[in-house]
């Protein structure tokens, strides 16, 4: 069945998301400022386009209900989508296309979207286009991919991963000390690092490494002169992660200089 990518709202949203977010590991300021604009233009609160990304995620972000439940959703957000004006709303992303192509990159919709197959099916079921029969298979699939009978295969990846999370963290504790707030937020966000190809745990790290130098820089004055080239290391180090490849010793590191930032910043 024949489906517009760029005409897809949720679609071109997440891949607007992830061009973000890749500006942002990459520190690019400049780009990173025309992106989110972008975002706040086309998707503010009176805009149609909005609309109907929040019916796309009524869908996307409904899960393990029962079918009924699920059958129920989707007819919901069928009236409501049918109540948007197409003709404004093809306006509206007619607009989003050329904005994008002008200010940013056409290659922005060929950005890797997880989630894509289920957007393209609840595009045809949107769309007037749409063959009876085709959506009714397709509604088939949405409701089958929001029903209950999805939780076993989601508790059991929830197992795996806590469980994984347990023997990681408890290798630590037997060598180090208690996990910490920030500690345990590092790990998780590794663990479910696969999710994404690691886009995340970049983010989170950015951002976790950048709050530890600023602490220990804010400390210096307060720490002996043997403490502050001990400190110099330490920071020559946190500038050393921006070229490595996140590893299992990577990590290792990066917790052990949490607990350090937590030491000097409590005066302990």
């Amino acid at each position: 069945m024949k489906h517009n990518k760029r005409r897809n709202t949720a679609f071109v949203y997440e891949a607007l998301v992830r061009e973000l977010t890749k500006h942002t590991i990459h520190k690019n300021e400049e780009k990173k400022k025309v992106v989110l604009n972008v975002i706040k233009e086309t998707f503010n609160s009176n805009s149609l386009l909005r609309k109907e990304l929040s019916l796309y995620n009524e869908i996307i972000k409904t899960r393990e209900i029962a079918v009924k439940d699920a059958e129920k959703v989707v007819r919901l957000v069928k009236e409501a989508r049918q109540k948007i004006d197409n003709q404004k709303l093809f306006s509206e992303q007619t607009k989003l296309i050329n904005t994008i192509n002008k200010r940013l990159d056409e290659s922005i919709f060929s950005n890797f979207v997880p989630n894509y197959k289920t957007l393209a099916s609840i595009y045809q079921i949107f769309s007037p286009n749409t063959k009876i029969k085709d959506k009714v298979l397709l509604e088939n699939f949405i409701i089958n991919f929001m029903a209950s009978k999805n939780v076993k295969l989601h508790e059991k990846k929830n197992e795996i991963k806590a469980s994984t999370v347990k023997i990681f963290t408890s290798k630590f504790n037997s060598t180090y000390s208690k996990l910490n707030e920030e500690q345990q937020t590092l790990l998780s966000k590794y663990i479910g690092s696969f999710k994404d190809n690691g886009l995340e745990l970049k983010i989170y790290l950015n951002d976790e490494l950048g709050r530890i130098k600023n602490t220990l820089k804010e400390q210096n004055n307060n720490i002996s002169e043997e403490l502050k080239e001990k400190m110099s290391e330490v920071l020559i180090l946190i500038d050393g992660f921006k070229n490595q490849m996140i590893s299992e010793e990577m990590l290792k590191q990066i917790l052990k200089i949490q607990e350090l930032s937590r030491e000097i910043e409590s005066n302990e």
